[in-house]
């Protein structure tokens, strides 16, 4: 009973992340805009981007599924859910529209959001709190570039 139970804490887990997931790539573009942006030194090339996410993806699936599976902890699942739609908003906002300071500002959103999932995290599931130290590191790293893009090209 109990791997079924966490089996389906999987599925779901992945189906909600692979639904942000695709609807964030839906809006990224990279095109000749994103090639004449003046890059910080610290920004990965796509390829990079695309390890940095996909790390990021199954992290956020192994959190959920653990949320999922313990029930008493599913709240928290909210905030990462938040921080999913706020990630497509991004992807709108920094490709579709080309605006890094609107991406940056909701970049720190994010990084309050995740902080405040660390913060849920640490008295209640102490494995998921550890796995969400790299989503909080990955998502200061995430601004801190936005921010540097942003000034390097105003």
């Amino acid at each position: 009973m109990a791997k079924i139970k966490w089996l389906w804490s999987i599925a779901i887990a992945m189906g909600i992340v692979l639904l942000y997931a695709s609807l964030s790539a839906y809006f990224v573009k990279i095109d000749g805009w994103y090639f004449q942006l003046k890059l910080p030194p610290l920004a990965l090339s796509p390829k990079g981007m695309a390890i940095g996410w996909s790390i990021a993806y199954i992290v956020n699936i192994a959190i959920i599924a653990r949320l999922i599976f313990y029930r008493e902890h599913a709240p928290i699942i909210l905030p990462l859910v938040i921080i999913g739609i706020v990630n497509i908003i991004w992807c709108m906002c920094f490709f579709t529209f080309r605006c890094a300071l609107a991406g940056f500002i909701l970049l720190i959103i994010q990084c309050i959001l995740v902080f405040a999932v660390f913060i849920m995290l640490i008295r209640r599931d102490s494995l998921s709190m550890i796995l969400s130290q790299p989503l909080l590191a990955w998502y200061i790293y995430l601004t801190v570039t936005n921010y540097y893009i942003y000034v390097l090209n105003i």
